[in-house]
C-alpha cells in the first residue's frame, strides 16, 4: 500500500505525566537532604522546567541540562556528575509508573492494522525513554527518536527520515500530532500531509500553514484514513 502514517508521541498517543520532572526533583531533594540544604519546591520546579525546555529544544544534552539543575539548586559536589548520568536510567526504569496511553490509542492502532496501513513514530526526545514510552502503550511500529536519528522536528530532515523509514515519498505519508508548529507545520513544509490532533483546544496559530485535516479524538483517524483509501482506489473520472 502506497500510504502510511507517522505519529508524534507526547500528547498525541500518550502522556508521561511529568515523569522526567518527578525523577529530577527527587534527585534534587535527595542531594539537598544529604548536604543539609533547604529545598524550595516551587523554585526547583521552575529551574527544572527551564532545563527541560532547553534540552527539548535541542540546545543541550540531557545530562548537561540535569547537571546544570543540580549545580544551581544544590551547588557543586562530587556526586552531581554521577546523579546526572544516572538520570536516564532512573527515568526509563520508572516509566511504567507514569506513562499512559491517550483514550482510544490502542483501538485506533488496531483499526489501522485491520486496514493494512503501516505506521511509525517520529518523536523529539532521548533514548531509550521515547522507545520505552512507545512500548508501554503497545506501539509496535518503528520508533524514530530525534537524539538517535540526529534530526529534530520541525526540521525537514526529521520528516524525510520518517518517509524513508516507511519507504514512501513524503506526499504518501500523513503525520499526526498535537503541536501546530512542530508537528503540522514541520510536516507540511517537508511535503507530508498533516493531521492536527486538536484534543486540548489549543488554537491553531494563523501564521502556521494549516493542516490538511483536523481530528478531535483518535477514533476519528481510521474513518478519515478509510475515506482517503476509498477515494484513492477509485479510477479517475
Amino acid at each position: 500500500m502506497n500510504f502510511a502514517i507517522g505519529f508524534d508521541f507526547d500528547h498525541t498517543l500518550g502522556l508521561d505525566n511529568k515523569l522526567e520532572r518527578t525523577v529530577g526533583l527527587e534527585i534534587v531533594q535527595r542531594l539537598a537532604a544529604a548536604r543539609g540544604l533547604p529545598y524550595d519546591a516551587a523554585n526547583a520546579i521552575a529551574v527544572f522546567d527551564t532545563a527541560l525546555a532547553s534540552y527539548r529544544n535541542g540546545d543541550v544534552a540531557v545530562e548537561t541540562a540535569i547537571g546544570g539543575v543540580l549545580l544551581q539548586l544544590v551547588g557543586p559536589g562530587a556526586s552531581n556528575l554521577d546523579e546526572a548520568a544516572r538520570f536516564r536510567d532512573e527515568v526509563a526504569l520508572r516509566a511504567p509508573e507514569f506513562v499512559t496511553a491517550l483514550p482510544g490509542a490502542r483501538a485506533m492502532l488496531d483499526e489501522l492494522d485491520s486496514l493494512g496501513v503501516r505506521y511509525a513514530l517520529l518523536t523529539n526526545g532521548w533514548s531509550p525513554l521515547q522507545e520505552t514510552k512507545a512500548r508501554l502503550i503497545g506501539f509496535d511500529g518503528p520508533v524514530l527518536v530525534s537524539e538517535r536519528i540526529g534530526a529534530r522536528k520541525p526540521s525537514r530532515a526529521a520528516f524525510e527520515l520518517l518517509a524513508k523509514q516507511l519507504e514512501l515519498a513524503p506526499d504518501a505519508v500523513w503525520y499526526v500530532g498535537d503541536d501546530p508548529l512542530i508537528d503540522c507545520g514541520g510536516a507540511r513544509a517537508a511535503g507530508l500531509g498533516a493531521v492536527w490532533f486538536d484534543w486540548e483546544a489549543r488554537g491553531y496559530p494563523p501564521e502556521v500553514e494549516p493542516p490538511n485535516f483536523v481530528i478531535h479524538a483518535l477514533d476519528e483517524l481510521p474513518k478519515l484514513v478509510q475515506g482517503h483509501l476509498t477515494g484513492a482506489a477509485k479510477p479517475p473520472g
